[in-house]
């Protein structure tokens, strides 16, 4: 069990691997604030009668003075990032996210894009923080120190921290406002950045950590349809866009878009605009015929 208590004012950060024993418990917490990001394994965090199971993609926030207590949790190491910190000013809005428990919050980033992205944030805290409190034997990757170690390097570290805290903002104030799961929302991305890419559900799964069959379970609950029928949508638009604005042939633009066939193609398009694309490229009055 490790009880030491961080410096008020310590701007820390570090990479932890650690055993299913592995606990921390300070009575009295720190007296300033604390992230830490679940990159894998699992961990349970205590706080205010009850508990919280953390998995990769999990950025838990702590208040200075609430009491720390966590551990690994499973049967597979945890490894997660960690970093001390006193916030600047303009973060406390952020910081006032829904609690889990008072003084502690949990912002569910999910395993896919959201972890990707939160990982090289804490990559670049870590790498720039002032300080490295405890030596790599025992878990901590010490902060390198060069030239510009001093006040640029603390600024940048902060940077780093406060895009943490936003990504948490945003999470929260999309599933505030009903938003799709956070793996729903990065399946519903992949297609939408190119949807005519390979997009099996098989493949899709694997990206945000779930089977297939509970990814298309959770898709179709949280969108009202399957990922079969939003792939061919966003395909079958982006074929629209194409037809409107380029001079591409016609059976060009289906393979473009995913479509092996172009007899496929063109009765998947009509179907959807009631006109063939040969027909849909001249009704809407385009030079490209």
């Amino acid at each position: 069990m490790w009880t030491e208590v961080p410096e008020a004012d310590l701007l820390s950060a570090g990479r932890f691997e650690e055993h299913p024993a592995y606990t921390v418990y300070r009575e009295r917490g720190a007296q300033n604030w604390m992230a830490s990001l679940t990159v894998s394994g699992a961990a349970e965090y205590f706080a205010g009668g009850r508990r919280l199971t953390a998995g990769p993609g999990d950025l838990v926030v702590i208040a200075p003075g609430t009491p720390q207590h966590y551990r690994a949790s499973g049967e597979r190491p945890w490894g997660y990032w960690w970093t001390h910190f006193q916030p600047r000013h303009s973060w406390f809005d952020w910081l006032r996210m829904p609690e889990f428990a008072p003084g502690l919050s949990v912002a569910r980033l999910g395993p896919g894009e959201g972890l990707r992205r939160a990982d090289e944030a804490f990559a670049r805290v870590h790498r720039n923080a002032m300080y490295a409190t405890v030596d790599a034997p025992q878990g901590r990757v010490p902060v390198a120190r060069g030239p510009r170690h001093g006040a640029y390097t603390t600024e940048l570290a902060l940077n780093g921290i406060e895009e943490l805290l936003l990504m948490a903002a945003v999470e929260h104030e999309s599933r505030a406002a009903g938003g799709p799961d956070p793996r729903v929302r990065q399946v519903l991305d992949l297609i939408a950045a190119d949807p005519g890419a390979p997009l099996r559900v098989d493949q899709l799964a694997r990206r945000v950590a779930l089977s297939p069959s509970r990814l298309a379970h959770l898709f179709r609950a949280e969108t009202g349809d399957s990922i079969g029928n939003v792939v061919l949508a966003a395909r079958l638009r982006r074929a629209a866009t194409l037809l409107e604005t380029t001079g591409l042939p016609v059976g060009r633009i289906g393979a473009e878009v995913g479509f092996a066939s172009p007899y496929h193609f063109s009765r998947q398009f009509r179907q959807r605009f009631g006109v063939p694309p040969t027909a849909y490229r001249a009704d809407r009055g385009s030079s490209f015929r």
